[in-house]
């Protein structure tokens, strides 16, 4: 009788308790059960007449019943009455899968020893149930979508993340407007403080030339620190700090370039010197002070219990650029006006 090794881990304990991706969802427990003793004639005269959850195959048990065999229902018709059940099985050889197995180890250990129903037993090798071929293709895709989120950014175990994927157009557009309002009410914001600098502005226009770019390259700075925060808070339990310090250095390089590249051009495009300076501080302030920004408010929606994939980025685009003006403005007037 061959030997199929469901699993190569160490059995759970008996007082594991299945957890919440554990392949305790996905049993069944009314399943076709034999003696080794039997034969595959009364086998197949006992299934007759019964209903089952899964009858894709046939558990074969001792006495004390502990699992020592699996057979598929093909087989089990196919052969002829008095052939032993013992000549059709596949021996299960412990350590078993129990319920507390993580369904994506299961899925793996169905898929290296190619079967397509998991016999489940407790820790002493005594059969439970069984997880049918359905409910593997359930945990693959549900596997898969999780996989796939990460990727995505959104967090991986957010139940307001999923339900934002799968609900109806008009729930989705009642989680994104609110932080689309905020995002209007800070534009107000942004054009009112504009005013606030039109008469200098009328007489330096050079220095509305760059607002564009400063806002911009602001929000792209910004935009990264965001997908860098989200993923980390999907892949990563690692602590807040050390991450936000790396992202503060990477702003401020990334800050002192452009601004490094912006001096000279802007200096020999306007030949002010003054104008080239403003630019240059402006675009290392901004990226720097976008950096933290996008990388603190997905971490703050997250501990809210908000989805940071709707709500930061909005609110961090109104943020950084409102700041990112501020920033701009006052280092003209110290410089330039």
């Amino acid at each position: 009788m061959p030997t199929l090794p469901i699993d190569t881990k160490p059995p759970h304990s008996a007082s594991a308790m299945p957890g919440p991706q554990s392949v305790a969802h996905y049993l069944v427990k009314a399943v076709p059960t034999a003696r080794p003793n039997e034969n595959a004639g009364e086998v197949s005269e006992r299934l007759t007449g019964h209903r089952y959850d899964d009858a894709s195959h046939v558990f074969l048990m001792a006495d004390d019943q502990r699992l020592v065999g699996v057979i598929k229902i093909g087989d089990v018709i196919a052969a002829a009455p008095a052939v032993p059940l013992v000549e059709l099985a596949t021996r299960v050889s412990p350590p078993f899968v129990t319920p507390a197995t993580n369904r994506e180890d299961a899925a793996s250990a169905a898929i290296r020893t190619g079967v397509s129903t998991l016999g489940v037993c407790d820790a002493a090798g005594r059969f439970i149930g069984a997880v049918p071929a359905s409910g593997l293709i359930e945990i693959l895709r549900d596997e898969h979508l999780e996989d796939i989120h990460h990727m995505a950014g959104i967090l991986g175990k957010s139940e307001a993340a999923k339900a934002a994927l799968t609900a109806s157009p008009p729930r989705r557009a009642l989680y994104r407007l609110p932080w689309l309002l905020v995002g209007m009410a800070g534009s107000a914001v942004a054009t009112w403080m504009m005013t606030r600098f039109e008469a200098t502005l009328t007489a330096q226009i050079a220095v509305a030339f760059f607002i564009p770019a400063i806002v911009y390259l602001a929000d792209a700075v910004g935009t990264q620190s965001e997908a860098v925060a989200i993923r980390a808070l999907s892949l990563t339990g690692a602590d807040l700090l050390p991450l936000l310090a790396g992202e503060l250095g990477t702003g401020l390089l990334i800050g002192i370039t452009l601004g490094s590249l912006a001096y000279p051009l802007v200096w020999l495009a306007f030949g002010n010197i003054a104008l080239a300076a403003t630019v240059a501080i402006a675009l290392m302030s901004a990226s720097s002070v976008a950096t933290t920004i996008g990388f603190l408010l997905p971490w703050l929606f997250s501990k809210l219990g908000y989805d940071p994939a709707f709500g930061a980025g909005p609110l961090a685009t109104v943020v950084q650029d409102v700041l990112s003006l501020v920033i701009y403005f006052q280092i003209a007037s110290a410089l330039v006006f």
